[in-house]
């Protein structure tokens, strides 16, 4: 599995319209069948602050989503609507144990 992870930080001007970008792009990718999980949470103790969660089937399946259309268009809305980002990180998960 991969697991990959973001931050941004948008200003308050900025922040509807990337929870709204972000949703468009969440649920787009929610359909694609390499996708476990795909979500963006708001940081509840810095407004503004978001943290996007995804979990793919292995890296191929991640591969097509980032040639996808609006996987490029994300990448450049998030760019302009934030001030700051820690960029993407991507976690090859070997195994994972519910507890």
């Amino acid at each position: 599995m991969i697991l990959i992870t973001g931050t941004v930080v948008a200003p308050e001007e900025n922040r509807a319209e990337l929870i709204a970008a972000a949703s468009r792009h969440v649920m787009l990718s929610r359909t694609e069948p390499g996708c476990i999980s795909h979500g963006f949470h708001e940081d509840v103790m810095a407004r503004g602050t978001f943290v996007f969660v995804e979990r793919w089937r292995d890296m191929a399946a991640v591969q097509e989503h980032f040639a996808k259309d609006y996987s490029r268009e994300m990448v450049a809305m998030l760019r302009k609507l934030s001030t700051s980002s820690t960029g993407v990180e991507i976690h090859d998960i070997v195994s994972t144990r519910v507890v």
